[in-house]
């Protein structure tokens, strides 16, 4: 059975994502329309850190839960089920989203292809900005199976784990106060690279193995003090979303402030059974069970909307060319996850059933 608190925090991340990717915005948009867009732009960046948070968070529930049902942990067969996830819909996308830029001179090489193929683009050279991410998520899946592989032969793994992933949140801070202090910011691989990011991701682990060791007891005091709790980590999402990241010390303090700000929302969001019949908030928390295609398929749509209007039929507007981003999207991104995603999961399942269901 679905969460419907985690859908909904997965539509907001990928609803802040293609912000951050919108395309033209129409020269004649009204002053009231244009500032909230604006700021939607803006903010946007913010999503993926909550997607970290929450790919930490659910992983490591999965794995803790298949060893306390089992004592030990199948790091192969967790990474087959993972793979089945991820790898299907990625490398079709690879392949059918070429038409969309290898008309570009240079855009499209070998090298991209490979860069992209191995997940390593967030390192070097890629066709698609957006998969820099993805990469920094497969490098985690990898080095936290076989963590924890490593660990579930103690005694008791989850401590050892939670103290791990502590260290996890220190270092690539540390990491990224060294670099800022002897380079200029730049994308890659300063911003991108999975050993300055993997911290967010940590931290989603962190907060699973905090609710996995201190129970009902912790999700009581949670409960509790909730909206002190929500309002503060909304004030710690604040200043990177106020000033962004492109300065010394967002990049270092703010992208952990961040990171720790979505993850209270987090373990807020998951210390309360929410239901509701409401066509609205179940609509929006479907679209986040969708987000992993969506947030494929965006990036080519937000690249061919920016065209101008001399390449477009009927000489499309910047309003038109906006309108067809977000519907492109969502409409391929949905279809893309139920004619691909979806029947590879059921073949996943049949083959490789879940260990900690």
């Amino acid at each position: 059975m679905r969460n419907l608190q985690l859908d909904l925090l997965r539509a907001l991340a990928i609803t802040l994502v293609l912000g951050r990717h919108m395309s033209e915005m129409p020269p004649d948009m009204p002053q009231f329309l244009k500032v909230p867009m604006d700021a939607f732009r803006y903010i946007g960046w913010m999503g993926v850190d909550l997607f970290f948070v929450l790919s930490g968070f659910l992983i490591s529930g999965l794995i803790i839960r298949e060893f306390e049902k089992h004592g030990d942990f199948n790091a192969i067969h967790f990474l087959i089920r993972r793979g089945f996830k991820i790898y299907p819909s990625y490398y079709l996308f690879l392949f059918l989203s070429l038409p969309a830029v290898i008309w570009i001179p240079h855009h499209v090489t070998l090298q991209k292809f490979i860069n992209e193929a191995f997940f390593v683009s967030n390192y070097f050279d890629n066709i698609w900005g957006q998969t820099w991410s993805l990469c920094i998520e497969e490098h985690f899946y990898i080095l936290f199976a076989l963590g924890f592989f490593i660990l579930s032969k103690k005694k008791f793994p989850i401590k050892y784990l939670m103290w791990a992933c502590i260290i996890t949140l220190i270092l690539p801070l540390c990491g990224r106060i060294y670099i800022s202090s002897i380079l200029p910011f730049y994308q890659k691989p300063f911003q991108t690279a999975t050993m300055f990011r993997i911290d967010a991701l940590a931290f989603g682990v962190l907060i699973s193995c905090l609710f996995k060791l201190y129970g009902d007891p912790l999700k009581d005091q949670i409960r509790k003090y909730a909206a002190l709790i929500t309002i503060f980590g909304g004030l710690l999402i604040l200043p990177c979303a106020i000033w962004g990241y492109e300065k010394p010390l967002l990049y270092t303090a703010g992208l952990t402030a961040l990171y720790m700000g979505w993850g209270m929302i987090l373990a807020v969001a998951m210390c309360f059974d929410f239901k509701t019949e409401n066509k609205i908030i179940t609509t929006i928390a479907l679209v986040g069970t969708f987000s992993y295609s969506i947030y494929l398929w965006h990036k080519p749509f937000s690249g061919l909307c920016s065209l101008p209007s001399d390449w477009w039929p009927f000489h499309l507007n910047a309003w038109g060319r906006l309108a067809v981003f977000f519907i492109a999207s969502f409409v391929v991104g949905i279809g893309m996850s139920k004619l691909v995603e979806y029947p590879t999961l059921k073949l996943r399942d049949k083959w490789f059933p879940s260990r900690s269901a």
